[in-house]
Protein backbone atom coordinates (compact mmCIF):
# COMPACT_ATOMS: atom_id res chain seq x y z
CA UNK A 1 0.00 0.00 0.00
CA UNK A 2 1.29 3.65 -0.95
CA UNK A 3 0.87 5.81 1.54
CA UNK A 4 2.01 10.20 1.41
CA UNK A 5 4.59 11.90 3.18
CA UNK A 6 2.38 13.31 5.83
CA UNK A 7 1.53 9.32 7.07
CA UNK A 8 5.28 8.47 6.85
CA UNK A 9 5.90 11.76 9.11
CA UNK A 10 3.09 10.66 11.44
CA UNK A 11 4.90 6.79 11.59
CA UNK A 12 7.91 8.43 12.40
CA UNK A 13 7.17 10.91 14.61
CA UNK A 14 8.54 13.78 12.60
CA UNK A 15 7.86 16.35 10.48
CA UNK A 16 7.21 16.70 6.81
CA UNK A 17 10.01 18.82 5.69
CA UNK A 18 12.34 16.08 7.64
CA UNK A 19 10.96 12.94 5.44
CA UNK A 20 11.55 15.80 2.48
CA UNK A 21 15.57 15.88 3.61
CA UNK A 22 15.50 12.07 3.58
CA UNK A 23 14.35 11.52 0.30
CA UNK A 24 16.58 14.25 -0.87
CA UNK A 25 19.87 12.22 0.60
CA UNK A 26 18.09 8.68 -0.28
CA UNK A 27 18.15 7.67 3.10
CA UNK A 28 14.77 6.23 2.56
CA UNK A 29 12.51 4.16 0.74
CA UNK A 30 9.99 5.95 -1.77
CA UNK A 31 8.56 6.27 -4.97
CA UNK A 32 7.88 9.04 -7.32
CA UNK A 33 4.43 8.90 -9.34
CA UNK A 34 3.79 11.70 -11.46
CA UNK A 35 6.01 13.64 -9.64
CA UNK A 36 4.05 12.64 -6.21
CA UNK A 37 6.08 11.05 -3.82
CA UNK A 38 4.42 8.18 -2.24
CA UNK A 39 6.24 5.34 0.23
CA UNK A 40 5.33 2.15 0.39
CA UNK A 41 4.14 0.94 4.16
CA UNK A 42 5.61 -2.32 3.64
CA UNK A 43 9.38 -0.79 2.83
CA UNK A 44 9.06 1.57 5.48
CA UNK A 45 8.27 -0.88 8.09
CA UNK A 46 11.47 -2.66 6.61
CA UNK A 47 13.42 0.41 6.88
CA UNK A 48 12.69 1.71 10.32
CA UNK A 49 13.46 -2.33 11.62
CA UNK A 50 16.22 -2.19 9.83
CA UNK A 51 17.29 1.63 11.29
CA UNK A 52 16.69 0.69 14.61
CA UNK A 53 19.11 -0.17 17.72
CA UNK A 54 17.69 -2.51 20.17
CA UNK A 55 19.05 -1.62 23.69
CA UNK A 56 17.79 -4.19 25.49
CA UNK A 57 19.24 -6.74 22.95
CA UNK A 58 22.17 -4.37 21.32
CA UNK A 59 23.41 -6.14 17.73
CA UNK A 60 26.59 -4.73 18.49
CA UNK A 61 28.58 -3.85 22.19
CA UNK A 62 30.15 -0.43 22.06
CA UNK A 63 33.19 -0.02 24.18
Amino acid sequence: MLIKIKDVAGMLSMNENSIYKLVYRKAIPYTKIGGALRFDKDKIITWINQNSYDIINPKSKRL
